[in-house]
């Protein structure tokens, strides 16, 4: 299956001798490329194979029809389309993501995942605060943890306004707008 978007071909099957000036003066009878390349071995040497960029797919797609299995100094050239998601995504010309049926079905699962998860701690969130801030008390100055700089840039001061309960509140918090914002989406 070819790709009708792609702008690039791979032409393999080549003959050794075949250079990519040749590649160019041959490809560009179909239309303007950007690239022409053959793939060597470290010691230079051609593999047989190389690729060619058109500006245009359409160039591509007549490039194949004109020359695939045609022979070029004594080797029928097989020339193939590669996936290009740039120019795949472009095709589609899609406005906005449309979330899938799947998507829609996994969010639930989602959800009460991060609800058993919160509630794991009986206090709601405990366990969460746990792996973030190692084995450091809640509330707690948190030197070399993950996380620490975003309360300033001196780990030594201790911030007496934070609490466990404050902490709770701030990530019950997060945590309702996170399902607010899925609602939103799956409406």
């Amino acid at each position: 299956q070819q790709n009708q978007t792609s702008r690039k071909i791979v032409i393999s099957n080549l003959y050794y001798g075949v250079t990519e000036k040749d590649l160019r003066a041959l490809f560009e009878q179909v239309g303007p490329i950007s690239s022409a390349t053959l793939n060597c071995k470290g010691d230079g040497t051609s593999r047989g194979s190389g690729e060619v960029v058109f500006k245009n797919p359409m160039h591509a797609r007549l490039a194949i029809e004109k020359y695939n299995g045609v022979h070029l100094d004594g080797r029928a050239m097989k020339i193939e389309t590669t996936f290009d998601p740039m120019a795949a995504a472009a095709s589609m010309m899609m406005p906005t993501m449309v979330p899938s049926p799947l998507m829609m079905q996994q969010q639930p699962q989602q959800r009460q995942q991060q609800q058993q998860s919160r509630n794991a701690g009986g206090s709601g969130g405990s366990a969460a605060r746990n792996k973030r801030g190692g084995n450091a008390p809640a509330g707690g100055p948190r030197r070399n943890a993950r996380g620490s700089g975003r309360r300033g840039n001196n780990p030594d001061a201790a911030d007496a306004s934070v609490t466990k309960d404050s902490l709770d509140a701030e990530l019950d918090s997060y945590m309702l707008k996170g399902k607010e914002e899925d609602t939103a989406m799956a409406e």
